[in-house]
């Protein structure tokens, strides 16, 4: 009984089999009881040992994850691990919190595992020059654009964020708000942050708005909680606000949660947009408007181009990936004169 069975008998991913056997985040309590199930019934012992040894033997591919609140991410992982399936590699995943210096970690780990390649699932390479130089492998920053940087072995698959971000401005400025706030997360360590911000800032100057960081942003982690705490505290020095850009869907539904409970209603007091285009946000009520991002090509390409680099000696390249406006209900046309 190997893990493949398992997870064949199981029906899961051998990704998903693998981290509920390392006890690991991110497998829902119905799938973890489901796998643990079909290991009771066979007696299976993950043998640790004989796992070291088979890493150092194997083509290793390091997945760090950036962000353990990350439902976008999470799912990228998902899909890179299932795309992984029939190919000759293993994967090892290493979560970060969105605040840990990512190439730190995967200089680290590269030491002990002997990686082919590394993808980076979120990222700062801005963050990161000193460090990036010494990892000497194929790497590719999924859903974070790296075109910026100078290292010929980093390559990148990502949304437009600074475009689909303009766009969002454009749409509040479109249905007469003026009166805008943004959730994001900190500049410094997430290099997606600044991409929205700054895509969000050109659209409304093009709307011919301005906008008051220290009144109308609030920091928060990518997370339902993160977007809730901001929500109250963007509410509190700026009561007039009515529009609020929340730089993820989870933001979003967090903001839209603790409006509620203060006593706002979303969209009729304040509306709401988020981005990334999460299943869930659809089922939210209400509806959010947001930016959808195409996961399955983001993962497929991301693999791709890591592949190319390490089976084909490719150079870096970037990829943008198309996205999707979707209007939902969390956004309400109000009078200009307001």
């Amino acid at each position: 009984m190997t893990i493949k069975d398992i997870a064949k008998e199981c029906g899961c991913a051998v990704g998903t089999v693998s981290r509920v056997l390392n006890n690991q985040d991110y497998v829902s309590d119905k799938t973890r009881e489901k796998v643990m199930e079909v290991v009771n019934k066979y007696n299976f012992v993950l043998n640790n040992n004989a796992k070291a040894l088979k890493a150092r033997g194997t083509k290793t591919i390091l997945i760090l994850v950036k962000g353990t609140s990350n439902i976008l991410l999470n799912n990228l992982l998902e899909k890179v691990q299932k795309n992984m399936e029939k190919l000759p590699y293993t994967s090892k995943v290493i979560v970060l919190d969105e605040y840990d210096n990512e190439a730190v970690e995967a200089e680290k780990e590269l030491r002990e595992t002997k990686a082919l390649g590394i993808i980076f699932l979120g990222g700062n390479p801005e963050r990161n020059r000193e460090v990036f130089p010494r990892i000497n492998c194929p790497c590719v920053l999924i859903s974070t654009k790296a075109d910026t940087e100078e290292h010929e072995n980093l390559s990148s698959v990502s949304t437009d964020s600074y475009q689909a971000s303009l766009l969002i401005a454009r749409h509040f400025a479109k249905k007469g708000h003026e009166k805008i706030g943004v959730i994001g997360g900190d500049f410094s360590s997430s290099m997606v942050t600044k991409r929205r911000f700054e895509g969000f800032l050109e659209g409304l100057e093009l709307s011919g708005m301005t906008f008051d960081a220290e009144k109308s942003y609030a920091t928060a982690k990518y997370s339902l909680e993160g977007g809730a705490k901001a929500a109250e505290e963007l509410v509190k020095k700026f009561p007039d606000v009515t529009a609020i850009f929340a730089m993820s869907d989870m933001q979003a539904m967090g903001a839209c949660r603790k409006l509620k409970d203060m006593g706002f209603r979303v969209p009729d007091d304040i509306s709401v947009v988020g981005f990334d285009g999460l299943p869930i946000a659809q089922y939210y009520c209400p509806k959010i408007t947001t930016i959808r991002q195409n996961e399955e090509e983001l993962a497929v390409q991301g693999l791709k181009t890591l592949l190319d680099a390490i089976e084909k000696k490719n150079g870096a390249v970037h990829k943008n990936i198309p996205f999707e406006f979707v209007e939902g209900e969390s956004v309400r046309e109000i009078s200009t004169s307001l």
